[in-house]
């Protein structure tokens, strides 16, 4: 977790305005956590953009099989189970 959240996404997606940009690199030039959290976004945001690089699929592997929907429909039905007695948390109300 980071100290700046959501806004070191929008950094790395170039979404930010030009004074909340200007805020956000004068906070990672002193917070190493900020600045490693960057530097992995954008690994991330590099290896997805090398995704679409891969042929597109035809779409037919992604359908399930008769068989598959067969086994799935004679599946007996999930009881719904009871809560568990947790207490609240802390952002819960009592």
């Amino acid at each position: 977790m980071s100290c700046l959240g959501e806004r070191l996404t929008a950094l790395v997606d170039d979404e930010l305005g030009h004074e909340e940009r200007d805020r956000v690199l004068a906070h990672l030039a002193g917070c190493a956590l900020c600045r490693a959290e960057v530097a992995g976004l954008r690994r991330l945001k590099g290896r997805l953009r090398g995704l679409s690089e891969l042929p597109a699929a035809d779409g037919t592997d992604d359908l399930p099989t008769p068989d598959f929907l067969t086994r799935l429909r004679a599946l007996p039905a999930a009881e719904p189970s009871a809560p568990a007695d947790v207490p609240p948390g802390p952002s819960e109300p009592p």
